[in-house]
């Protein structure tokens, strides 16, 4: 398991439903989901006093996962919250109980005070990245203070995502006012800009779609590696067989194999944003049995760009959209893709509900891989200590067979100036140990 620490800032303690960050927290937890299962989280859930006291179960709410233990720490409420972190607050938090292998955040400020706090107080010391999104912060940008200590924050991240180019031009260009070149330099290593951006995530901008689309039918999946595609190349003959006003695009189908007489084979998809506006331009999608590959992954891409999928009767794409129509055998699809291709105004209303939905949900798959990539980089570049403690602690566990991560610490009477991380890498590496999955707890086991 990977275990990371998130550390939400909210800014809108009004509507917590539309903050920014818990909004790509949500996402980025559920839609991670869709191409791995070795995470686990743990959310430093603010829990305000007074008025604001029923904000903190709303925000539960939102992140509540399998995979996710909230630890509630007491914290003003903004614009105090945005400050230092509370040190006395986290001194309640028994971090013996966790493996922590990186902190994720998006106040870059609270990168410095939490490495600071987690190096004096505790066993641990995880690598650091996370989001900013600067204009949910103008004040950040218009206090040369404030933006200072921002950049000193980013300085202490291994990557710090931001939402698009100019954003990060702006804040580069910003930071040449009061740094040197070789700072500079660094700022503008770590600053890394999503593939595609994640925001705005506004209600009006998931209703934008194509009204009027081709009649298309897709498949949006690697053939050769599907072997539900035979079974809807099946269906699709027999349709073809009853009309042929409508064709049918696979992004992915090898060059070298002749198509189809039914497939359409020049829709552009060298780039990933021609892609996506090929999906949004098409009719209607269909998702097979999950035979191979991973559908969902693929469902959601064409989801967030405005096609309405047909899915097959599985519950793994129930959680990409409840609302869609299901079949479950050939008669079933053919009917469904007809009444598609005949009802327009049925078939808008059907795109409006699922991208509602997913971009409540989800993020675009190159967005959530390329954090996913970042995460297992990271754990791997946490240096791995070899050494005679690191293998009495690898033979400790082989003896009990399973031993919680404090009781590892206790035997070995360890304080806080001794960090466990590297050992952490040695002990997972042993092939005869691993941890116990899906258990907020880290609990080592022999094989």
């Amino acid at each position: 398991m990977k275990r990371i620490l998130l550390y939400p800032s909210i800014t809108n303690l009004q509507d917590p439903a539309g903050d920014t960050y818990l909004r790509f927290l949500r996402k980025m937890i559920f839609s991670m989901s869709l191409v791995r299962d070795d995470i686990y989280w743990y959310c430093l859930v603010p829990r305000y006093r007074d008025e604001y006291e029923d904000k903190t179960r709303l925000m539960k709410k939102m992140l509540r996962f399998a995979n996710t233990k909230h630890i509630e720490i007491v914290t003003p409420a903004p614009p105090a919250s945005k400050g230092n972190v509370d040190y006395q607050e986290l001194k309640k938090v028994r971090w013996q109980d966790y493996a922590i292998d990186s902190v994720f955040l998006n106040l870059p400020q609270q990168a410095t005070d939490l490495q600071t706090y987690l190096a004096d107080h505790s066993n641990l010391n995880p690598s650091f990245f996370g989001f900013t999104h600067f204009q949910d912060y103008p004040n950040v940008m218009q206090c040369p203070s404030l933006f200072r200590m921002n950049m000193v924050g980013i300085l202490d991240m291994d990557v710090c995502y931001i939402n698009t180019q100019s954003q990060k031009d702006q804040a580069i260009e910003q930071a040449g006012r009061t740094f040197n070149v070789n700072v500079i330099r660094k700022l503008n290593k770590i600053i890394k800009v999503f593939p595609t951006p994640v925001l705005p995530v506004k209600t009006e901008d998931a209703s934008i779609f194509d009204h009027d689309p081709l009649r298309i039918v897709v498949f949006n999946h690697r053939p050769d590696q599907e072997k539900s595609f035979p079974m809807f190349c099946a269906a699709i003959e027999e349709l073809w067989m009853k009309r042929k006003d409508f064709r049918v695009w696979v992004p992915f189908y090898a060059k070298r194999r002749v198509p189809f007489e039914w497939m359409i084979t020049d829709i552009p998809k060298e780039t990933k944003q021609e892609y996506y506006y090929g999906l949004g331009r098409c009719c209607v999608g269909v998702s097979p049995k999950q035979t191979g590959g991973n559908w969902t992954v693929s469902t959601a891409d064409g989801l967030l760009s405005g096609l309405p999928y047909i899915l097959y009767d599985d519950q793994a794409y129930k959680q990409l959209n409840p609302g869609a129509d299901i079949y479950k055998n050939r008669r079933q699809l053919n009917k469904l893709i007809s009444f598609y291709l005949d009802n327009s105004e049925y078939r808008n209303k059907k795109v409006k509900e699922g991208l509602s939905y997913v971009h409540d949900n989800f993020m675009f798959e190159e967005i959530t891989r390329d954090i996913s990539g970042q995460i297992d980089f990271q754990y791997q570049s946490q240096k791995k200590i070899i050494s005679a403690t690191a293998r009495q602690l690898a033979a400790l566990i082989k003896t009990e067979k399973s031993i919680t991560q404090r009781s590892l610490l206790k035997k070995l009477d360890w304080d806080s100036s001794i960090k466990f991380n590297g050992y952490r890498r040695y002990i997972l590496d042993d092939k005869q140990i691993t941890e116990k999955y899906g258990t907020w707890r880290s609990i080592y086991i022999k094989v």
